[in-house]
């Protein structure tokens, strides 16, 4: 590479480039097409804007639009309270089954005492002509 040139040969930076002095507009139109689509994108991670994602708010419709879309959102609500319904009746059936075990278990208990309590005062009535008795208790009689 030296600092001369031949004839043919384009001076400084210009061999870099492809001049179409002398081509038809439809040849350069053809010519910047295919080297635009040739370039490489930059890599998606370095674009500050993804091409993909939807980067403004859909525009309002008409009234038709407008009439469709609550519609849409009354059934999905109708769903979502039938549903929010129907969980809320579960929770209290539920619910009250605990309150049914729970008042089961008392019962249960109570019974258990009761019958604790009658036992004691069987074994007392049946021990009471062979204790003490002390003067207290005399007098009281």
């Amino acid at each position: 590479m030296s600092g001369r040139r031949g004839p043919g040969e384009p001076a400084g930076f210009e061999q870099y480039f492809t001049v179409f002095a002398g081509s038809s507009v439809e040849d350069v139109s053809y010519a910047k097409l295919f080297w635009s689509s040739a370039s490489l994108n930059p890599p998606l991670e370095s674009r500050l804007v993804s091409g993909d994602t939807r980067q403004r708010l859909r525009t309002a419709g008409g009234p038709q639009a407008q009439a469709s879309a609550v519609h849409g959102l009354q059934t999905t609500d109708t769903r979502c309270e039938e549903f929010l319904h129907e969980a809320y009746l579960q929770q209290k059936v539920e619910e009250k089954q605990r309150y049914l075990e729970k008042a089961k278990k008392r019962e249960e208990l109570l019974a258990l005492l009761q019958k604790q309590r009658a036992d004691r005062i069987r074994k007392e009535k049946i021990s009471q002509p062979y204790r003490p008795k002390n003067s207290m208790e005399a007098q009281r009689e």
